[in-house]
């Protein structure tokens, strides 16, 4: 079980890894990128790691043009954040649990931890972030 959640940590460290998939190059130097993000600050700290990763590959610096967040939810922004703070909560609780937990305990702690992670998973990215940006020296 514990196994597990090294692999788990191990596989999300890896992913998380820069690289420019999203990147829109162009031939007049200014490029795109757009992103869809559970989360406002992680998707434009993605976009802004994608952008200098880019630019990075011809050893050059990366300068923001422009940089729009929009939240595009079913829900409201107020409601969705709510969500996905209970289900944060409940995954957080439930792996405690089932590290720390005994006998029944730990079972209880693996069920809440995936039933909090699904839960989260299933509000979507309803952000989508689009920056645009230039290489140079």
């Amino acid at each position: 079980m514990k196994n597990l959640l090294v692999a788990v940590g191990l596989t999300s460290l890896l992913s998380a890894c820069a690289h420019h998939d999203d990147v829109r190059p162009s031939s007049d130097n200014q490029h795109y990128v757009i992103i869809k993000s559970s989360e406002r600050g992680q998707g434009v700290k993605e976009a802004l790691d994608q952008a200098t990763h880019f630019c990075k590959q011809d050893k050059q610096s990366m300068f923001v043009v422009n940089e729009s967040v929009t939240y595009q939810g079913e829900k409201t922004e107020h409601e969705f954040l709510s969500d996905k703070s209970t289900a944060e909560i409940i995954t957080n609780a439930g792996t405690w649990l089932w590290v720390l937990g005994d006998g029944y305990v730990d079972d209880a702690g693996a069920i809440a931890s995936i039933a909090g992670a699904s839960a989260e998973h299933s509000l979507g990215k309803p952000y989508l972030i689009n920056l645009s940006f230039r290489c140079g020296n």
